[in-house]
């Protein structure tokens, strides 16, 4: 293909037809240090990817010979270690992207940006510039789809699409950034120089966003360490802190909390029982739910994990919803007795999810039927939950339909499992009740109904 289209594109340039070195060494080079400073799994991001801008740009400068080598030598002089055909092929396909962006660009332009005026740089290299670009993308999204059919059997379409919707605005970033890179090339005439001024700070971007991506990697790593201690202290809890954090974020979605918000969130119905670590060796076993030991026992659990988890920057907005996630609207919840709109919005969100996850889930009782459950929790609308809150999660599941809002513990294959690994006591050796669920919150209201006061 690679070279079908070279040949087509050497033929459109007619006497033009040549390769000027000085243009097409300097674009080589920086394509390979563009594969080079790319990192996998940044997460979604926008225009980090400096070997794609420079292809972009050498359609326009080198037409689709030119373009042709500055992809192959980029992925063909990669240094990271990979297996031939695995090499092979993405030169092959840098090759031949490139060469099919430089036909379609000398269709539709004059000819090369070196070798014209830009009098109306928007029309004269834009225009041309985005549609070859935008065959660029689609040839290889389709490539992605072939690949995938010839190694696991997947659909093409299915997975170029899925493709198409990975790249998302990032392709357009790359094509506004290679349109500058050619027309501060060509206009002032400055040539490689150029790449200071546009891929400089494209190469600053893409260094900052890994740096942030890797810290997300840690920072989710942390997480998942703190999740398995608790899983593996009570296996019996295996999925509730995946389950709660998925409808947390589903009802955070229709309550408009978004950004940091929305991760804060996402932590804190993570990490939102972690301090039953701490408090486990002080909960008696074979106990009524109203017995006092216990309740004074367990309203110890989130002070426990602010303790656990305090001193973690990444998690100091999580800590609030962590402390509070046992507050009741009415004011009579732990560990502080807040009352109201006085709860943190996430605590709020967190206590719902919460209640509903043990009232649907196999923990320490019967499940009940997910109609039962919301109708359950609406009926504590104002005295344990906020009403809002309760309205979201009645969304969430009018919404889901006939799917599952979140995996039963019932159903999962790895709780049993770990049950029995953890040997025939594992279940014995805990309440027989779940402390999530709302039933054990009106004990503890009844109990202790002067907020903020708690029995040591």
């Amino acid at each position: 293909m690679a070279g079908g289209f070279c040949w087509w594109g050497w033929h459109l340039l007619g006497e033009g037809a040549r390769l000027e070195p000085g243009v097409v060494l300097p674009l080589a080079v920086l394509g390979l240090g563009g594969v080079l400073l790319r990192e996998r799994n940044l997460g979604p991001h926008l225009g980090v990817s400096v070997s794609s801008v420079v292809l972009a740009a050498a359609v326009a400068l080198v037409g689709p010979v030119g373009a042709a080598l500055v992809g192959m030598f980029a992925y063909l002089c990669d240094v990271r270690q990979q297996r031939l055909r695995t090499r092979l092929f993405n030169a092959a396909m840098a090759a031949a992207i490139g060469a099919v962006g430089g036909v379609v660009y000398l269709l539709l332009a004059d000819g090369l940006a070196t070798d014209v005026e830009l009098d109306r740089p928007l029309l004269d290299a834009g225009l041309p510039l985005a549609v070859a670009h935008g065959a660029m993308t689609l040839l290889n999204a389709v490539s992605i789809g072939l690949m995938a059919n010839a190694v696991r059997g997947s659909h093409v379409l299915t997975v170029a699409g899925e493709a198409l919707r990975t790249l998302g605005w990032g392709t357009l970033t790359h094509l506004v950034v290679g349109f500058l890179f050619v027309v501060l090339w060509v206009g002032p005439d400055l040539g490689a120089l150029s790449a200071l001024f546009v891929l400089g700070p494209l190469v600053v971007a893409h260094w900052s966003i890994g740096r942030e991506a890797l810290a997300r990697r840690e920072h989710q790593e942390t997480v998942t360490t703190f999740v398995a201690a608790l899983e593996e202290a009570d296996p019996v809890s295996v999925g509730h802190s995946a389950r709660v954090a998925d409808l947390a974020d589903r009802m955070a979605g229709i309550l408009d909390l978004g950004g940091q918000q929305a991760e804060d969130l996402r932590y804190a119905a993570l990490l939102h029982d972690i301090g039953l670590v701490a408090v486990r060796p002080e909960l008696p076993t074979d106990v009524e739910p109203d017995d006092i030991a216990y309740l004074s026992a367990i309203s110890g659990h989130p002070e426990a994990g602010v303790a656990v988890l305090k001193g973690m920057d990444f998690l100091t907005g999580a800590l609030p919803a962590i402390a509070h996630h046992h507050e009741r609207f009415d004011g009579r919840g732990y560990p502080a007795g807040l009352e109201g709109e006085t709860i943190p919005l996430a605590a709020r969100i967190i206590a719902v999810a919460d209640a509903y996850d043990a009232l649907t889930t196999d923990g320490a009782g019967t499940p009940v039927p997910r109609e039962e459950a919301l109708a359950e929790i609406r009926s504590r609308a104002g005295t344990q939950f906020d009403p809002q809150v309760v309205d979201a999660l009645a969304e969430v599941l009018s919404r889901a339909g006939a799917q599952p809002v979140v995996e039963e513990a019932a159903a999962d294959p790895h709780a049993p499992e770990q049950v029995r690994a953890a040997g025939p006591d594992a279940r014995a050796a805990r309440p027989r009740w779940d402390h999530d669920h709302p039933s054990v919150s009106d004990t503890f209201a009844e109990w202790q109904p002067d907020p903020g006061v708690r029995v040591p």
